[in-house]
């Protein structure tokens, strides 16, 4: 399940519907959320202390970020980082020997010296490959069979290539026998402002059914009705009245 946000803008609504569906994942044995946003150091405190820090800054700072994951730990769930390590791909890339990687300011000067490397498709590619692979080890980790959900940003948990962009949810099935079930929030968000979208437009026209379930509400994609055409890049859709970056 995915989230929409754009540098440190986002849609508040996705990460509140996220922290509606946890007690109902929670009924169908979920017990295990493993997040894009998440770094190593933040999920141990939180896995150990079962409370969100109050120190952290960006995504994980936001009120409505720090309440869905509350809700996950006050399940008694446990949190699973699955982002890829880009001092890892420079390393690999430059044969770079980076001094030291646990200091949080070195991580923040290699990505400004080497930002336009970080902006290419090579980069993105590698990185959605390293978070499905991340994904299935913390899987394989676990009893076989052990149910895990996913929260990602943006498209990133799309089921097909995109142009030359190869997501992790493409990625995932690629390299694992699993299918996963895939939920997009993001359709009629307002990523631009100035730009008139059909999927907003889609929303406008019903609206008197989006308000009915509070201003949200999806379909799985084999169900769609025409008007909405085919989609292969995920299982459900969510359209919704509440669709602006804040």
């Amino acid at each position: 399940m995915n989230e929409a946000h754009d540098g440190w803008k986002r849609c508040i609504r996705t990460r509140q519907v996220g922290q509606r569906i946890l007690p109902v994942a929670h009924r169908a044995g979920v017990r295990h959320l493993a997040m894009e946003a998440l770094h190593p150091n933040f999920a141990k405190k939180c896995n150990s202390n079962r409370r969100v820090p109050d120190e952290e800054t960006g995504y994980l700072s936001q009120p409505e970020m720090k309440e869905f994951i509350q809700t996950a730990l006050d399940l008694g769930w446990t949190l699973i980082p699955y982002e890829a390590n880009s001092l890892q791909w420079l390393s690999n890339k430059y044969n770079i020997v980076f001094q030291n990687p646990n200091d949080p300011q070195e991580p923040f000067d290699q990505h400004q010296k080497f930002q336009a490397d970080l902006m290419s498709m090579e980069f993105s590619n590698w990185r959605e490959e390293q978070q499905a692979l991340n994904l299935i080890a913390a899987l394989q980790s676990l009893p076989t069979g052990t149910p895990m959900l996913v929260w990602c940003g943006n498209g990133h948990n799309a089921k097909m290539v995109i142009e030359d962009w190869k997501p992790t949810g493409y990625q995932f099935q690629r390299h694992s026998v699993i299918n996963p079930f895939v939920i997009d929030q993001t359709r009629t968000v307002n990523f631009d402002s100035g730009e008139t979208r059909v999927e907003t437009e889609l929303a406008v026209q019903f609206v008197d059914q989006l308000t009915k379930h509070g201003g949200t509400a999806g379909f799985i994609t084999e169900e769609a009705p025409s008007i909405f055409g085919d989609d292969e890049i995920a299982d459900a859709l969510l359209r919704s009245t509440q669709n602006e970056l804040e």
